[in-house]
């Protein structure tokens, strides 16, 4: 089953501040006793968000197919009167 989207929207704003974190990290510059950020912090705060949203839906797709499967499990077929 999957998450409800509150849960799914935590997530991802929960990654995407971890990613923004580590990137305006990366990107932050001293040049003479000012800070400047090459790129600029809201393309890195758009682009934390695409990269979470994107490994969001990656890690979901990677779940489904790694769970286990029915096959040839129909539950129209099962006898439900029966079973004691």
């Amino acid at each position: 089953m999957s998450e409800p989207a509150a849960v799914q929207s935590s997530a991802v704003t929960s990654l995407a501040a971890r990613i923004y974190v580590e990137l305006i990290g990366r990107a932050f510059l001293r040049v003479e006793n000012a800070a400047v950020f090459k790129p600029e912090a809201a393309h890195l705060a758009k682009l934390s968000i695409e990269l979470a949203t994107a490994f969001q839906k990656a890690e979901t797709e990677h779940n489904s197919a790694s769970a286990p499967k029915n096959v040839g499990y129909d539950a129209r077929n099962l006898d439900l009167a029966n079973l004691g």
